[in-house]
């Protein structure tokens, strides 16, 4: 995990180069992102999912997200009201703290970091897990702190557009034919799909690099140092907790405790900036744990493991 952390901050500060230089722009994330979601990380959750060991604990693994989210959105709150947050402020603490990137950051990071780690597990509790989360419980916060009104928050269409996407029908598709014995594809497909999958770490850390914005730290540094510290040492224990009473162990748990430990997630910033909540408090937020967690995450692997 400590290379591979490594190499996603060194690939991040090559983003921010490019974008400095202007060899990249903002305007060309967009397409990152289009590439990430429509071909990258279905690519790596289809490879994971023909080749695992499907058993029926992995059913709970969403559930700890879920409940992970249960604890951490309160204690958002208690943090807001005691830094005397006003509303929209509050809302974006809320989002930034509750729930992580583990998908465009986790379960990357945890692909190229070798075997003590259940990739199995991490689709699961990204794809079942964050990404309901994402699609229901971020923009009724979102709604409700920026505008007001929960009524204001995506129409359920909306949303289950949002949870299929192509990750979830490459899961759909990997569980099928997992399940059906199919466990394998023949050289000529695997080998496409190794190269696309192994290009989802740098892609999204250029992305990353090319996103992140710093503007916002000065002006809000108490409330980020907070957020960073309850997003990145709390929220891993807590998902500890959580994940070992529904009973992991071994990989799995440790998969679960760094999958808490991920930074805040960029669809977060996007959906909040939608709601018109602080922006640049989000965007803050999400560079600087996002920067933190290439430190913190290496952190909790050495203790857990």
């Amino acid at each position: 995990m400590i290379l591979a952390a490594l190499s996603a901050l060194i690939i991040i500060g090559i983003g921010t180069l490019l974008r400095t230089l202007g060899v990249l722009k903002r305007e060309h994330g967009p397409i990152l992102v289009q590439v990430t979601l429509y071909v990258l990380l279905p690519a790596l959750v289809l490879d994971i999912m023909v080749g695992a060991k499907l058993d029926w604990g992995l059913i709970l693994v969403p559930f700890v997200a879920f409940a992970v989210t249960a604890v951490m959105a309160p204690v958002a709150v208690a943090f807001a009201r005691a830094m005397r947050l006003g509303r929209g402020a509050t809302g974006a603490v809320i989002l930034m703290i509750s729930v992580a990137n583990t998908g465009f950051f986790g379960l990357p990071l945890i692909a190229a970091s070798g075997g003590e780690f259940s990739l199995t597990v991490a689709v699961m509790y990204d794809a079942l897990g964050t990404g309901i989360l994402i699609w229901t419980f971020n923009p009724i916060i979102a709604a409700w702190f920026g505008r007001g009104e929960v009524e204001d928050a995506m129409t359920l269409r909306q949303s289950l557009r949002g949870l299929l996407l192509p990750p979830m029908w490459a899961l759909i598709i990997g569980i099928t034919l997992n399940l059906s014995g199919v466990h394998s594809f023949p050289d000529w497909i695997q080998t496409p799909i190794g190269y696309l999958a192994g290009a989802l770490l740098p892609v999204v850390m250029l992305y990353a690099g090319l996103m992140l914005e710093w503007s916002g730290v000065a002006q809000n540094w108490r409330t980020i140092a907070g957020v960073s510290v309850l997003k990145l040492a709390l929220m891993p224990v807590v998902g500890f907790a959580i994940a070992y009473a529904f009973g992991f162990r071994g990989n799995d748990l440790q998969t679960l405790i760094v999958l808490g430990a991920m930074p805040s997630g960029m669809m977060a910033l996007v959906m909040g900036a939608h709601y018109r909540l602080p922006v640049n408090l989000l965007a803050a937020c999400v560079a600087v744990t996002t920067v933190l967690s290439l430190v913190t995450i290496p952190i909790v692997t050495a203790v857990i493991t």
